[in-house]
């Protein structure tokens, strides 16, 4: 199997090389979100974020040149949707969303939970009734909450300024992954501790690409990640974060 999925990989190279010979060379245009510990914005070469080293592994191992851009979330994804040949090093995978990207290559799972600082927020039928619930614009999230019938959520623009409505009791909840939730936390120095309720829902990460980008460029990316999945290369990645 390992000897197939590298020859798989060595026939899209080819491919790749055949069409680097045209003359259109240019380092690739990738956007990220700061979600730590998946990008992170203003991380040292050490730590850039699991999905974000899992991305520039990937390119040397194709030999492409990648150009890192951080945006809010927002406009990350409307770059997605607008510029030509662009990247994202990682997405939760959502409907709202599964005909406007190029779905490249599974990384990963993300397992949603509520974050609260008092009370108990288990599951989706506790959120409900809750006053407020603090999520970013455009994300699973919001689509899962919203698609549940959720009215009593509180849109803002990035995971820190969800923290710090919980922190301040502007809102009683915040739904994300238990591990970025609690390095946003640490990362602004809040208190008191973070709590967390159970598993309300699983959703794949992707590394994802936007709609034209070209065949040959996709291709190599979703072989390289492939076998760095098969020869171990992401778990030991994973295992830094």
């Amino acid at each position: 199997m390992r000897q197939m999925r590298s020859l798989g990989l060595g026939v899209i190279l080819a491919g790749l090389g055949a069409w680097l010979a045209t003359g259109l060379w240019a380092a690739d245009r990738v956007v990220a979100a700061h979600y730590p510990p998946l990008m992170i914005e203003g991380g040292d070469s050490e730590r850039p974020g699991l999905a974000v080293e899992i991305m520039e592994e990937a390119a040397r191992r194709v030999g492409r040149e990648i150009e890192i851009t951080f945006l809010p979330f927002e406009r990350a994804i409307h770059a997605l949707q607008t510029e030509p040949a662009t990247l994202m090093p990682s997405l939760f995978y959502g409907k709202k969303r599964d005909d406007v990207f190029q779905w490249l290559v599974e990384i990963d799972r993300a397992e949603l939970r509520f974050g609260f600082l008092e009370g108990q927020v288990d599951d989706l039928e506790m959120a409900r009734g809750l006053e407020a619930i603090a999520i970013e614009r455009g994300t699973t999230s919001e689509v899962l909450l919203k698609g549940l019938g959720f009215d009593n959520l509180e849109l803002v623009n990035a995971p820190s300024a969800s923290a710090q409505m919980l922190a301040t009791g502007r809102v009683g909840a915040w739904l994300l992954t238990q591990d970025l939730m609690q390095e946003v936390w640490d990362d602004l120095g809040l208190s008191p501790e973070l709590q967390f309720g159970e598993i309300v829902h699983v959703v794949p990460i992707f590394l994802v690409g936007s709609l034209n980008l070209p065949d040959a460029i996709a291709g190599a990316y979703r072989a390289a990640v492939e076998e760095m999945i098969t020869d171990g290369t992401v778990a030991a990645i994973k295992a830094r974060y």
